[in-house]
């Protein structure tokens, strides 16, 4: 360092990619200090994040002797990470010369009210969407603040008439907001958090001037080009003993391409576009020394650092569009990078499980430090899951959003309750969920829980807890036990159901409460309970008046625009040689290998979302940074991992999203490379062996189960021979086996549901209104329009239903005038035997004509069987019933079955409702005729008896595909793995 007597000069450093900035930088200050080890503590370190510090501390410990006094360091706060300035800067007896920032939540709910207080027309703005513009504005207040602009200058602007209308609109609003947020501040004594740290670096560039004879100053690694750091570190640099040292400045960059990075000028200021250069990665630091005051050429290489050959080729990487024309001319050696491999995975999980093993490997070097650098939340998440094989813990130091982490997603569940009204899905959600009742009970609890997930499977008969506790209460065997333990749960739950126009405030006590009580106060312990409780504290007590009553549609989007910034960060003790970094986590830290993934377009670089609030043109006229300023500095981000001393670049062809492209940055590496660019195939290679079992498993054939004689023997019902003679393999699986069809929770309206419905309906229209035809859809829509009943399944399926039924009506009234028909019976069962086993039925309807014959009727809510199927000796349900009522089997009726139709409720023509009859009606239809119909369908069932059931024939699975309409079974019986190969399969055999 130099002494006070120097010449004054800027005293600025720069350190070459390549070099570990930390490391050479606490060297050079260890031989500064040279055999006195106290003099170390006299220094003061300024550095840009308490990220920065950790390094640094780590680099002192690296280089130095046990027992060093480390010098003293401070953070100038990354308004990114949400960090505050270190105490130095912000001393305490600051007193009421500065006054203190706005609370985030606070400043938050006071932007959102001016936003819905400014909202041009007459509809109000929804709570989540006031939130979502109101953080967008106070990320452009900040930009516009650590850029010191002041707003009375947006009054100057003059608006382009061929501005988009939106735009114009926006900009009026502003030209209205920001002088009301200022006042609002002004009235509260708060300043906001870009403009307090403004003052604060002012001020501290003031003592820095009045105290020119300070112990050393070092700022280190601060790259950010606010106006406000910028004074600060020039006077730092002209201090005699202030420094600054920089991190891969480019040095050997030509004159022309450095000034061909320079931002807008007067010259160029306006509508017009202009080059975008923005994206370029030494952009930023260019712009930083300009408004430092310090040509490039003042700059010198810090003493312990080294120029890097593959500088000069990472700086061709990112050079300017115009000038990878100059690529072609230059010599093998600029084009290569010798400690760079790449890798491309199928998908993000085969990316996922390469980057572990090589992570993994590297491990077994010693001393060999490892850092994975992505911007990808999710392949981070993956990564540190699959390092758990090996037993190596290592945490994302980018954190992990709140309403991801177990007590984050716990109050999601129970906002999702509010939103859906209760419904099964979301209970069940919260049942489960880990946290709930985690103590010595859990076992209990969770036999309870599965108790309800089978209750609770299929359509939702209604909404609310009401609606649970009914269909517990009301299913065809109850469960005494499960009522009284759900009737527990549902009191536990009860406060919430009440939500929908409460205050918000009273919302979220109500949420507290029973969180609370569900897991014994479980939710708010731990890092992540603790910043939940947190940052549910800063919300309770904040001014929520803005959000209204609560809405509980809305409810869900609202909470997670609340809680969206929120991150719960590791606390350190993962791996203490690997690390997991996003991309501002990464600055100023270093490792031996560094793996750089995700490196696809969207992901990095990350595509900045648009400004709802500020066009593009009028950012460029107040000289705000433009939406690609963010590119390139992801491009230096992914220039100074190139720098290690040893890089891998990994990328998915496929995400969870689907197909993705290959990243800007990655494509230029490529294109100046070329096959100079090694692949590590070897790695995919080792990445799939660790799951691939010695002896590959062969694909199962198609299941041919043979039960014994004793087994077969089972009753059937007269809808289970289209089962039997397409799918054997399912009968077995269903009757035999006797495995139920699981439905899911909160099932969509299927068929088999609309038809149950509407059974119930006629079947109380025939026992309870004697078939009287005007009773029929007022039944329906009492059915159907009960309060309880889910809202979206009476808009949608009660006009349906409903017109269905009145064809019904009306026409069983044509019948009975225009036919003579009466109503003989409707859904009574009955049971006969066939070749000694039982079959039993349930009739739909049966009407008599006037003649004495019966027709057998049967109705269906979808299409009816088609001729091919009843020629081919399926659909035989109406002929069985047919013959059960010949046979006397259906009580209270007689005589002989010689009629046949299928009453569809089905839309046909745009018209509900039509009639199809499987027999024949004329002599070219192909249908077998009715007088032989009861016959047919005999002798069908008993074929198939005498196969199946009686007989000895294999079981074999989807034997007529074509007929088979459901797939309950197909994972059972591996459908997937042999589906398509069992003719090849067969063949061989």
């Amino acid at each position: 360092m130099e002494n006070e007597g120097s010449a004054p000069r800027a005293h600025v450093f720069n350190v070459p990619l390549g070099n570990d900035l930390c490391d050479v930088t606490a060297i050079w200050i260890l031989q500064s200090a040279g055999a006195d080890p106290l003099a170390i503590s006299k220094n003061i370190l300024l550095l840009p994040n308490n990220r920065a510090i950790k390094a640094m501390t780590e680099a002192f410990v690296r280089q130095a002797a046990p027992g060093m006094l480390l010098p003293r360091m401070v953070a100038v706060g990354d308004m990114q990470l949400d960090e505050a300035l270190g105490p130095l800067l912000d001393p305490i007896d600051v007193g009421n010369a500065i006054w203190p920032a706005i609370a985030p939540f606070e400043r938050l709910m006071l932007l959102a009210k001016l936003v819905q207080d400014y909202q041009p027309g007459a509809a109000p703005l929804s709570p989540a969407e006031a939130l979502r513009l109101a953080r967008k504005l106070a990320e452009l207040i900040d930009a516009l603040e650590v850029d010191l602009i002041d707003f009375t200058q947006f009054a100057d602007i003059k608006i382009e008439a061929d501005l988009a209308g939106h735009w114009q609109s926006a900009y009026a609003r502003l030209l209205q907001i920001l002088p009301a947020y200022r006042d609002a501040l002004t009235a509260r004594k708060l300043m906001g958090p870009a403009e307090r740290r403004n003052h604060l670096l002012g001020a501290l560039e003031q003592r820095l001037a009045q105290n020119v004879d300070m112990p050393p100053i070092i700022a280190v690694g601060i790259t950010t080009s606010a106006k406000a750091v910028a004074r600060v570190l020039r006077r730092v640099a002209r201090m005699p003993n202030g420094y600054v040292v920089l991190p891969g400045v480019d040095l050997t960059l030509s004159d022309a391409r450095w000034d061909d990075l320079s931002p807008c000028t007067e010259d160029n200021i306006g509508f017009g576009r202009r080059p975008n250069v923005e994206v370029h990665p030494q952009f930023h630091l260019k712009h930083l020394l300009e408004r430092m005051g310090i040509d490039r050429s003042e700059i010198d290489v810090l003493p312990t650092a080294r120029p890097e050959p593959e500088a000069a080729v990472i700086s061709e990487i990112f050079c300017l569009p115009e000038h990878s024309i100059y690529w072609q001319e230059l010599p093998p050696q600029r084009k290569a990078l010798p400690h760079a491999k790449w890798l491309e995975a199928e998908d993000s999980a085969q990316e996922a499980k390469a980057i572990a093993v090589r992570i993994r490997g590297a491990l077994e070097v010693a001393e060999k430090r490892v850092a994975l650098i992505t911007p990808d939340r999710e392949l981070a998440v993956r990564v540190a899951g699959q390092l758990h094989r090996w037993g190596i813990d290592v945490d994302d130091s980018a954190g992990t959003p709140l309403l991801q982490t177990p007590p984050g997603t716990l109050a999601l569940a129970l906002v999702d309750a509010i939103c859906s009204r209760f419904s099964a899905s979301s209970i069940l959600a919260i049942a489960k969920h880990p946290l709930v009742l985690a103590g010595s009970d859990r076992l209990d609890w969770l036999d309870h829980v599965r108790q309800l997930d089978l209750a609770l499977r299929g359509t939702a008969s209604g909404i609310g807890l009401a609606a649970i506790t009914r269909r517990l209460q009301t299913a065809r065997k109850p469960n005494e036990k499960l009522i009284a333990w759900w009737s527990n749960v549902a009191t536990l739950l009860a406060p919430l159901e009440s939500a929908d126009g409460q205050l918000f405030q009273e919302v979220l006590a109500s949420l507290r409460d029973v969180a609370t009580a569900l897991t014994d106060g479980g939710i708010w312990r731990g890092a992540s309970g603790r910043e939940l409780a947190r940052n549910w504290e800063e919300v309770s007590s904040g001014n929520l008046a803005i959000l209204g009553r609560v809405d509980a549609t809305g409810l869900v989007a609202t909470f997670k625009e609340i809680f969206s910034g929120a991150v719960v960060r590791p606390p350190y003790g993962g791996h203490p040689r690997v690390a997991i970094y996003g991309l501002l986590e990464a600055r100023l830290q270093q490792a031996d290998l560094v793996i750089c993934s995700g490196l696809n377009e969207g992901t990095w670089p990350q595509i900045a979302q648009p400004d709802p609030w500020l066009a593009p043109a009028i950012r460029r006229h107040l000289k705000l940074p433009t939406l690609d300023r963010n590119i390139g500095l992801s491009a230096h981000d992914l220039a100074t991992a190139l720098g290690a001393q040893d890089v891998l670049l990994t990328r998915a062809r496929r995400d969870r999203g689907g197909p993705t492209v290959a990243s800007r940055f990655l494509l230029r590496i490529k294109a100046l490379m070329g096959a100079s660019l090694q692949a590590d195939d070897a790695l995919l290679a080792y990445a799939d062996a660790l799951d691939c079992p010695a002896e590959k498993e062969a694909f199962a054939t198609r299941p041919l189960p043979m039960p014994n004689a004793e087994q077969r023997l089972v009753s059937l019902s007269v809808t289970d021979f289209d089962q039997l003679k397409s799918d054997p393999y399912s009968f077995y699986a269903k009757r035999i086996l006797g495995l139920p069809v699981l439905e899911k929770v909160d099932a969509e309206p299927s068929y088999a549901w609309r038809g149950s419905l509407v059974h119930d309906i006629l079947e109380k229209w025939f026992t309870h209104d004697n078939c009287a035809v005007d009773k029929l859809v007022a039944r329906a829509d009492a059915l159907l329009a009960q309060e309880a009943s889910d809202p979206l399944l009476r808009t949608l399926w009660q006009p349906r239903i409903a017109a269905g039924l009145r064809w019904v009506a009306d026409e069983t009234k044509r019948l009975m005038i225009e036919q003579g028909r009466v109503v003989a019976v409707a859904e009574q069962p009955g049971t006969i035997h066939i070749k000694g086993i039982a079959v039993r039925g349930r009739v739909d309807r049966i009407d008599r004509t006037a003649d004495g014959d019966l027709v057998i009727i049967d109705y269906k809510t979808g299409i009816p069987p088609s001729t091919k199927q009843v020629n081919a000796g399926f659909a035989l349900q109406l002929g069985l019933i047919g013959y059960m009522a010949e046979q006397r089997a259906i009580k209270g009726v007689s005589g002989t079955a010689n009629h046949f139709e299928y009453w569809s409720l089905a839309k046909k023509k745009d018209v509900f409702g039509h009639i199809v009859v499987p027999t024949s009606t004329r002599a070219s239809d192909k249908k077998p005729e009715s007088d032989d119909f009861v016959v047919f369908a005999v002798e069908q069932a008993e074929a198939a008896i005498s196969k199946w059931i009686l007989g000895d024939a294999p079981f074999t699975a989807k034997l007529h595909p074509e007929f088979a309409l459901y797939g309950d079974y197909d994972q059972l019986m591996r459908l997937q793995e042999w589906n398509g190969r069992q003719a090849i399969i067969e063949d061989a055999a």
